[in-house]
Parts: structure tokens; sequence; C-alpha cells
């Protein structure tokens, strides 16, 4: 590591030069920030768009929605300023964000005004305002006011052009004139009405009231339209009510809803058709992810296959997106928003087809309205028969999907190419064609890349097995895909989808889990191979993630073809807890296999090459896999034990050992000496602290007592290696050097043998006899017999009296004081 310490210093310390010389790019870059362009900006109650143009530190701007101009100096990331319209003046402070696409904002009072930078074109223009009769100059103000439910009353200033507001005795500013613009649209917005019923009673009157109601309640609101000229043309416009009058109408028309305006998202609830209508034409507009599933659940969808439910669902809906286009531009008010409403709303009848909203209960026991069942399924011919009708001019275009952009290019080269033919279209059916003459042989040649990429065609003689296992599982994966990504592209109907989605989702299933499972084998293989090359690999972790991949690739397998095949596989698998009862039952002995599996490879007590005893056998470990364990006995056989089994045996493991055990016992003949005992001993201990391979504690040679026909001698060391072979021949040469040692004590070892003596009996030593019995006389007479015991007296008189190591031992009293006298006379 130290060699490496002056490079990686230098690496450091360039490092920190490159970011110090950055550093003040960055700082220059972030500085350099450019208020000049379009602005969508918001405050507390309302908005307007920001037009700003800077010049060096200065910033001039206008909201023309408002009639107000903003001034104001840069410095740095902030500017500051004034603000002014002819609601009032005040001051303002921005603070741009690091990427320059917002700004952070507050006025003089604290209020928050925030703003988003707007690109030329994408900011929503207001609908030109037509009021040559009173249902027009009606549209075009609802048309203006239902921009503004995202709390955008600025996009009403186009509009205040269509209203009167002579009732009011006051001169009404800008802002005034806006607030009491939104007003009136809350009002019209709780109603419903059809505006082209909305029509002076004869063509004479120059003023008129109409009497609007809302749905389910009807409770009724006034409206009057006045006669006048503009630039020399009838100009109708709209009365606008007191502030008094316009308050007593709201407060009537939101009874229903408890005195409490709407939450800008409650449509989304879907409790009305107006709710469902407004909610899919929204969220085309929409680039929120949960857009789609939105989208979806305006419509009844339930005549679909499950398995083509989404995507089939999704081309329906840009279907009926693009019929209601060319119906004409939906206005909010025009529908039914009677949440109490049970009988169908109808919006739209065609000989080939109807759009139709229903009230229908949901799988939660909860109703909402949606595109009816008849609907969805009739919308394609529908839209055949509308679609050379151009989309309204005041709906605003969205995004289609590559299908209806492939469908416009052929229209384009050739309307015949559009001829039903069939289930399809006539270029739908060429585009299958296509598709099969140019997936085939791009498929095979892909899936020739991938076998010579990752070599899965090894050699001539596995070549075959290797197209059976590999080659031809890949070519057909990927004509599946190429087959999904047509049916995508094609929007083919759901007569022709089904089949084709079953039998690609079928290939892909069969094809998939079949290349998946040979190539956990292979990958398992590979593994076991290269395993003694780069080192230590757990045999029991590759046996158990073999065997569980290939148990995952199965299942896997089979889920995704029981949704293929809309099989409810959801519901099989809750039933599992249930079920799982009974097949735990019967699979006991398997499970208590895989957990013990697991319980080795956790816990590691052996591993492939380990020589062991397990019970009463001993051998070496072959393989460990999720059910047992192989082992081969010293006979040359293989051994399979259960791994419940092996788990709970007693293991000895020989390849854990760091050293051996010597221990023997040596006999030698009852002739021998006390003193060729002890030098041989004394050799046999030189012996073991001498060699090299015998560790020096413990390492003993003691008389361990009395044989049947010999004394004993034990031996006891550890042999440093934990080689087997390497042990046997240390062990020889150990008692190789034993035998010359008890040679040359002029012993021998002894054998069992028995030993006749021819001897002439000498009785009993009278002399000995007497001077004993005499002394056991003299303490009887003196109550001093030892029996049972000894008293205590004696005990502790007699402790400790002998001495130990006795005369002549190197530790013996005499031999310590020969050692410190000399010392003592120095």
């Amino acid at each position: 590591m130290r060699e490496w310490q002056p490079c990686r210093d230098v690496v450091f310390r360039a490092l920190l030069l490159a970011v110090a010389l950055l550093l003040p790019a960055v700082a220059a870059a972030q500085e350099a920030v450019n208020w000049s362009g379009a602005w969508d900006s918001r405050w507390r109650g309302g908005g307007a768009v920001l037009f700003l143009q800077q010049t060096a530190d200065r910033v001039e701007g206008t909201y023309p929605a408002l009639g107000g101009t903003i001034r104001g100096r840069v410095d740095g990331r902030i500017l500051s300023g004034e603000w002014s319209d002819p609601g009032g003046t005040g001051s303002f402070t921005f603070a741009m964000a690091p990427d320059g696409r917002t700004f952070m904002g507050r006025f003089g009072t604290g209020e928050w005004w925030t703003a988003e930078r707007r690109a030329p074109g994408t900011l929503r223009a207001v609908g030109a305002t037509d009021a040559r009769t009173p249902a027009s100059a009606l549209r075009s103000f609802l048309q203006a006011g239902n921009e503004t439910r995202d709390g955008r009353s600025d996009r009403l200033g186009p509009a205040l052009l269509l209203l009167d507001f002579s009732e009011f005795e006051n001169e009404l500013t800008p802002a005034e004139r806006l607030r009491y613009a939104t007003m009136l649209f809350r009002i019209l917005d709780q109603l419903t009405f059809r505006v082209w019923e909305v029509r002076p009673p004869s063509s004479d009157v120059v003023e008129f009231t109409h009497t609007l109601r809302q749905a389910g309640t009807r409770v009724p609101f006034a409206l009057t339209f006045r006669l006048g000229e503009r630039r020399d043309e009838p100009f109708w416009s709209i009365v606008v009510p007191t502030g008094q009058q316009m308050e007593l109408a709201l407060e009537r028309l939101l009874a229903r809803t408890g005195g409490e305006l709407p939450h800008i998202y409650e449509h989304h609830d879907l409790q009305s058709p107006r709710d469902t209508l407004r909610t899919f034409i929204e969220k085309w507009y929409s680039n929120s992810p949960e857009a789609d599933a939105t989208i979806t659940r305006t419509m009844d969808l339930n005549q679909l296959a499950a398995a083509v439910r989404q995507e089939e669902g999704m081309l329906r809906a840009q279907f009926l997106k693009e019929v209601l286009d060319r119906i004409g531009y939906v206005l909010w008010q025009e529908i039914d928003d009677n949440r109490e409403r049970r009988a169908p709303y109808l919006h739209f009848r065609h000989p080939d087809g109807i759009v139709e909203l229903v009230r229908g209960e949901q799988d939660d026991g909860s109703h909402i309205w949606q595109f009816s069942a008849e609907t969805v399924a009739n919308v394609r011919p529908l839209f055949m028969a509308l679609e050379d009708m151009p989309a309204d001019e005041g709906v605003a275009l969205t995004a289609i999907s590559p299908f209806f952009e492939l469908r416009n290019q052929i229209r384009a080269i050739d309307r015949n190419l559009l001829m039903q033919v069939g289930p399809m279209e006539l270029w739908q059916w060429l585009a299958l064609t296509v598709y099969l003459l140019v997936s085939i042989p791009v498929s095979w040649v892909l899936a020739w890349i991938v076998a010579k990429l990752f070599r899965l065609k090894r050699t001539s003689a596995d070549r075959l097995s290797a197209h059976a296992r590999f080659l031809w599982p890949l070519r057909v994966i990927f004509v599946a895909q190429f087959g999904t990504l047509a049916i995508a592209l094609l929007g083919l109907p759901q007569a022709v989808e089904l089949p084709l989605r079953f039998l690609i989702g079928l290939a892909v299933a069969l094809a998939g889990g079949w290349f998946a499972f040979h190539l956990v084998d292979k990958v398992g293989s590979l593994y076991a191979e290269h395993s003694s090359k780069i080192g230590y690999r757990d045999e029991m972790l590759r046996s158990l993630g073999t065997s569980t991949m290939k148990l995952v690739v199965i299942i896997g397998a089979a889920l995704y073809l029981a949704e293929v095949l809309s099989i409810p596989w959801q519901g099989v698998i809750a039933g599992l807890g249930v079920g799982g009862i009974a097949v735990a039952l019967a699979a006991q002995g398997t499970v208590a296999n895989f957990i013990g599996g697991l319980t080795l490879f956790a816990d590691k007590p052996i591993k492939v090459g380990d020589f062991c005893r397990f019970g009463d056998q001993v051998g070496t470990v072959e393989g460990l896999g999720l059910r047992s364990v192989k082992i081969r006995s010293l006979d040359r056989t293989v051994v399979t034990i259960p791994n419940a089994e092996f788990v709970n045996m007693a293991l000895e493991n020989f390849g854990r050992r760091d050293m051996i055990l010597l221990r023997t016992t040596i006999e030698l003949r009852y002739e021998t000496t006390p003193d060729q005992l002890r030098w041989v001993l004394q050799e046999f201990r030189k012996l073991l602290l001498q060699h090299p391979k015998v560790t020096d504690a413990p390492a003993r040679a003691r008389f361990e007592g009395f044989g049947a026909h010999s004394l004993n001698i034990g031996i006891f060391a550890y042999v440093r290696t934990p080689d087997i072979n390497e042990f046997l021949a240390i062990q020889e040469d150990i008692y190789l050097r034993m035998i010359d040692i008890v040679d040359r004590s002029g012993t021998g070892f002894a054998f069992p043998s028995n030993v006749t003596y021819l001897a002439r009996d000498t009785g009993i030593d009278a002399e000995r006899k007497q001077r004993v019995e005499a002394i056991v006389a003299k303490l009887r007479e003196s109550d001093e017999l030892p029996f049972p015991n000894f008293d205590q007296d004696a005990v502790y008189g007699m402790m400790d009296q002998m001495e130990y190591p006795s005369a002549g031992s190197v530790h013996s009293r005499r031999a310590m004081q020969r050692r410190t006298q000399p010392q003592a006379a120095d």
C-alpha cells in the first residue's frame, strides 16, 4: 500500500487543482442569469403571464392581462423592483432557481409570487371572442372561464370584452372586473344548459333574459344579454349582475355541496357524466405517470380480455378521443353534473356507434360514471366513419400514438390501403406479412450473435445440444419480441390481437423458461469448472443457487403463462395460505432437506473435499446439494445422506484440523529396572522436545502404570501438520527413533506371555512378620490404630513430609541447594 501513497497524493492534488480552476467558471455561469422571456406566474388567488426583457442589469416587463408593468434591477440571482397595475403598486423580490427554469418571489406585503419559464408557443391561448349572437358570446366566455380552473383568473382577460359591467355604480378596476367575471363563471359552472338554446325571443330584441338551471335541484339563475355594436357589427354582451346578487345566487347553487366550492380535482371521483368526460379529456393533456390508469378508469373495459385490457384499453381511448374531437369542442357546462342521476347519459349518436356514459358498480361496491361497454366496443368503427371530419377548431391538439401517426401516413399515401379486409385493414395485413418476412432472418442473426458473444456453442460434439438448449429458444424469443412491437405499432383489432398475444406469450413463456433453465445450468457448470482456477468457491452456494434459480425460472414461466392465459393466479397464490398446509405435510421431508441445506450453507461445517467422520463412517465430501450430501467412502463407494439427517449427525471434520494428535502407549518388559525406565522416559521427552514437527506443549512421555504384562509409558503430543499423509510420515519417524531409544536402554518391548517360575517355596519371613505384628500390637494397646481413618492430628502431622521430586531428580531439594550454594559463595 505504501508504494501507492505518492501516486494517490498526486492524483488527489490534481483533482483539487481542477476543482479550484472550475469553480470560478461554474460560479460565473450560475451568476450569469437571464430574466428575458415569458413566465407563467402565480400568486395567492390569481396569476398572470409576465413578459420580461433584460438589458444589462435592468429588467422591464408587462403582464397584459391585468394591464400591469414591472421594473427592476438584477443583483446576482436576485431581481428587485416595483410592479404597477390599475389595482395598485408595490415592491417585489424574485430569486431565480439554479436551473433558470423557475423563480421564487415575494410581494412587499410578504405574499408569495412564483413562476415557471415558458418557451414561445407553449402558453395555452384562449380562443377568440365571438359575440355575434348571445350563444356565441356565452360560448366564448365559458371557453375562457374553463381555462381558469387552476386559479389562473388572468386567462379571463380577453373575455372581459364580452361582459357588461353597467350594473355597477362605480367604475371598476381591471382587477375588480376579473374578480366579478370569475364569480360569474363560478355561477355558470354550477349550471347545466345547452348554449345554443340561448337566443333572443325575436330578431328585433336588443335585451333579453334567459333562465339557466342547476341539474338535479333545478335552482334557477337569470342571465341577461344586451345587444350593442362594435366595429359596425352586432355585438352581444353578457350583463354582469352586481356583486351582492351574484353572492346570493352562488350561495343557493352551492347548497347541495354544503356551501363549499368543489375541489379542483374532485371530478376525478367520476361521480357524474360531466366529471367523467372532463377527466377523460383533461388527462390527455397531462404528462403524469398515472394519466393512463385514470383514462382507462373512465371506460368500461370489462368486455376486453384481461391479457390485453391495458394496451387495448389505451388504444380504444385514443379512438374515443379522436371521435370526441370530431364531434366538437366540449363545454363542461353542457354536460350533466347531477350526481344523483341514474339514467345513462347519451352524448352522441351515429349509425355506426354511440358515445354514452353509464353509472356502474365497481368491485369495491362504489359507483362511478364510465363510458359504456357499447361505446368502447364500437369506438373503432365509429372513428372510421368520422375520420374524414376535421377536428373542431377550438379543440387543443394532443400527442397521438405511433399507430395513429403510422395510419395517417398510410392514409396520405393511398386511401385505398385503409380498406377493410376481414377483421383488419389492408395495410395491417401487409404490415404483418412484412413483419414475418423481416423478423425471422433478423432473429436468426441476432441469436447467432448472442451465441457467439456468450459462447453458447462450445464444441462441435455439443453443437446439437446447444441448438436445442439455446439457439432455437433465442430465435423464438426474438421473433416474439418483434411481434410484440408490431402489435403495439399496428393497433390490431381485438379479434386478431388476442390470438396473436396468446401465441406470442405462450412462445415467450416456453422458450424463455427453457432458455433460462438451461442458462442457469450452464452458469452453474462454468462456476464449478473455474472454481479451482480462481480460488475458493463454496459448493453449497453453487448448488443451492443453481437449484433455487431453476425453481424461480419454472415458477416465473408458469406465472407468466398464467397471465397470458388470463388465469387468476393471484387468487391461487392467496389460496396457498390454506392449501400450503396440506402441501407442507405432504412434502415435509423435502422441506426438511431444503432447510437442512440452508443450515449447512449458513453454518458451513464442511465443504467439498473435506475428509470427515459422520456417525460411524468416514469419507471425503464430494457434493453438497439442495436435498443431500454425497460422500466418497474409504471403500470408494458414494454414500448419499439427506440434509435433514446429516445436520443432526455428530460430525468430525478432519479437514479443519490445524494439528494432528500423536497418542500411543509404549509397553516395556517387567524385567525393566526403575533406572532403565527413568532413562527411557528422559530420552522420550528429549525426542519430543527436539523434533521440529512436534509442539513443545504438550509433549508428554509419562509412566502411566502397570499393565497385565508390561510397564506402560503414555505418549501424548501434537504434530504440526493438518495433512494426514505428512502426519503418518512424521509418526513413523518418531516411532523408529523410540525403538532406537528402547534398544539402547537394554530393555525391550513387552508382549503378551505367561512366565512359569520353578523355585522352592520360601514361605513367610518370620523376623519381618514378628516386627510388624509388634508394631500393630503397640498401636492397639495405645488406641492409635488408624482405622477406619487417621485422626486429624496425625493427618496434619504427616502432610507434605515426603520429598518430591525424589532424591536424585534435577528438581529435588538437594539439587536446588547445590545450584544455589555457589551463587551464595560468590
